[in-house]
Parts: structure tokens; sequence; C-alpha cells
């Protein structure tokens, strides 16, 4: 797959990337109450988090720009979309197929994503993983969700 290559630092990005972030926050908690400090209505505490956001966002952008740093390494387009697509597939198999071979069958697309995964560290991660999951979200949290098919 392509890679694409971003000049500037790794500050200035992720400075972009939380004010972004704290752009679309801020739109989304718009139409929330958010009172005063002794009677907080349900969209404080979300705004005072995207304020600090923001400004953390705010000076790492500044920093990029002023301070010398090094620069973005190339960012390569085939993990990004594997891990995605790996995400999709457990969305849409863990009602059809249970949370157990969900997970399986996410782990085998997630494999994809590097050249320097092996399959054993997969087989395993994915057997840690589904019974992690089966015992916290199953046995503990006794949340109704099917294991197996």
């Amino acid at each position: 797959m392509k890679q694409i290559t971003l000049r500037g630092s790794a500050d200035l990005y992720l400075g972009l990337l939380l004010l972004l972030i704290s752009g679309v926050v801020f739109w989304y908690i718009s139409g929330l109450e958010i009172g005063t400090v002794r009677r907080m209505g349900s969209g404080y505490f979300p705004l005072v988090l995207t304020i600090i956001l923001a400004g953390f966002g705010l000076v790492l952008a500044i920093k990029g720009v002023i301070a010398k740093s090094e620069a973005v390494a190339p960012m390569s387009l085939r993990p990004l979309f594997v891990i995605l697509l790996s995400f999709v597939v457990f969305a849409l198999l863990i009602d059809r197929i249970g949370l157990i071979c969900a997970i399986f069958a996410q782990i085998a697309v997630a494999h994809f994503a590097s050249d320097e995964t092996k399959a054993v560290q997969s087989v395993l991660f994915g057997i840690v993983l589904a019974a992690l999951s089966a015992g916290v979200f199953v046995g503990l949290l006794n949340m109704p969700v099917e294991l197996l098919p």
C-alpha cells in the first residue's frame, strides 16, 4: 500500500489532532446544560475536560511550530486499513458467531497488519483475549453476550 509522508513535526500534528477532537466535542456538547460550579449541568464536566484537551493541543501545536523537533516518519496505510477492518469484522460477527469466535476472527484479520507478526503470537493473543473477555464481560459483568454460536 501507499505511504503518506507528512512535513512538519509530530508535536504540530498531535496538537492539531487534539484541537480537532476538542472542536468536535465542543460541537457535540453544545446542546447540554453547562450550569455553574455550584450547580453543574450535564455538560459541565465534559466542557472542562474539553477545554483542558484544547489547551494541551494548543500548547503542542505552538511548540511544534516554534521548536525544532524530529519530523514525522512516513506512515503506511496498510496497518491502519487492516486494523479498522478487523474492528468491522468483530462488530459484524459478534452477534452471529459469539464473542470468542468473533475475537478470533478479529485477531486473524489484524494479524495481516504487519509483516513482523508471527502466527503463534496471534493465536496465543487470541486465546488470552478471548479468555479474559469471556471472564470479564460474561463472568464478572453478567452481560448477555453469547460466547459461542
